[in-house]
């Protein structure tokens, strides 16, 4: 495993990691420093606009470089089941997100943004933030802890329940802000 195209490609994968989760904390940070009142909605706008482009690079090229390295190493353990679901996730989670950021920009300076919209967006970022550090986190313990880690015993499970927990706060949250814009607006 430890090859010369290995360390090339786990450069490259390293390199996209940081450009697309770098990307994703900055627009985060925006997104955090609106929400406090710290920055414009339009400069939020304007750096998720950007940054954008920069986590959709950062995420195909890990995958691209993410790709020849399981095949180097050989063997798809238990936990790197988990980080490729986390891998999809981060995917599928920003194409709702670029849905999201086409849809934020009809709003100007003082408009009421709708709380369903909030929670849409606030869910969002959560479910990126933790398959992003979960994807990070797997990986850093393959790399300095044990290249193969067989556990859990049952990764599809795991992955399934992790899933299913995403799933049930999602449509609880969709529910509750639906109920509440309802009799809000009789």
């Amino acid at each position: 495993m430890e090859t010369t195209a290995f360390f090339i490609f786990l450069f490259f994968h390293l390199g996209f990691l940081i450009l697309g989760f770098g990307s994703v904390l900055v627009t985060d940070l925006y997104g955090l420093l609106w929400v406090r009142d710290h920055v414009r909605f339009t400069q939020l706008i304007s750096v998720s606009g950007v940054t954008q482009k920069f986590i959709w690079a950062g995420w195909i090229g890990m995958v691209a470089a993410g790709i020849p390295l399981a095949i180097l190493k050989g063997e798809v353990d238990n936990l790197m089941i988990i980080k490729l679901f986390f891998v999809a996730i981060i995917g599928i989670n920003g194409l709702l997100l670029h849905y999201l950021q086409k849809k934020v920009a009809i709003y100007k300076k003082g408009d009421h943004v709708p709380n369903l919209f909030m929670f849409r967006l606030i869910f969002s970022l959560f479910v990126s933030q933790l398959s992003w550090w979960s994807a990070l986190l797997i990986g850093f313990l393959h790399r300095h802890v044990s290249t193969v880690i067989n556990w859990p015993e049952i990764p599809w499970l795991v992955s399934g329940l992790i899933l299913a927990t995403l799933l049930v706060i999602w449509g609880a949250g969709e529910l509750l802000f639906k109920a509440k814009e309802s009799v809000n607006s009789n």
